[in-house]
């Protein structure tokens, strides 16, 4: 399974380093898997485009249509009470920031609980750093670029 957060899901519906990375692995047949929390950040981060004047207005929209066809088709995680516990010992262990723990701590969750590989696909070396730490598969699109 491949978990998928923000930093890198957002490559595919922008043209940057690492997009055609993130497409090439969502072309395979894995079970791709996400934080609720991607929602906003995806559509934060899309409108900070426009906002910059990288993307237009109706161009957004298109992505986010896009987008919200994707959204369906993962696994979407919430935030609940079973990550708090793994987000504190994450915080105590890792410089993580707050979106980085809950990010982190559903990908943990998700590989206790449904005891299958976790591939973390995430663009902060930081966080990935963090997640190998704690045992998960790591992949960063950045790389492509090397």
């Amino acid at each position: 399974m491949i978990y998928l957060d923000s930093s890198a899901l957002v490559k595919r519906y922008t043209e940057e380093v690492g997009t055609n990375f993130v497409q090439s692995i969502l072309g395979t047949n894995e079970l791709f898997a996400t934080s609720k929390l991607t929602y906003p950040e995806i559509l934060s981060a899309l409108m900070r485009k426009v906002r910059s004047g990288e993307i237009e207005k109706k161009t957004f929209h298109r992505i986010v249509d896009k987008f919200d066809k994707d959204w369906d088709r993962l696994l979407v995680l919430d935030f609940h009470n079973d990550l708090l516990i793994i987000i504190k010992t994450l915080i105590e262990n890792h410089p993580l920031k707050a979106a980085d723990a809950i990010h982190l701590s559903s990908a943990l969750w998700l590989k206790l609980s449904s005891k299958v590989d976790v591939t973390f696909v995430a663009s902060d070396s930081n966080l990935l750093k963090a997640a190998g730490v704690e045992k998960l598969q790591v992949m960063n699109p950045l790389d492509e670029a090397k």
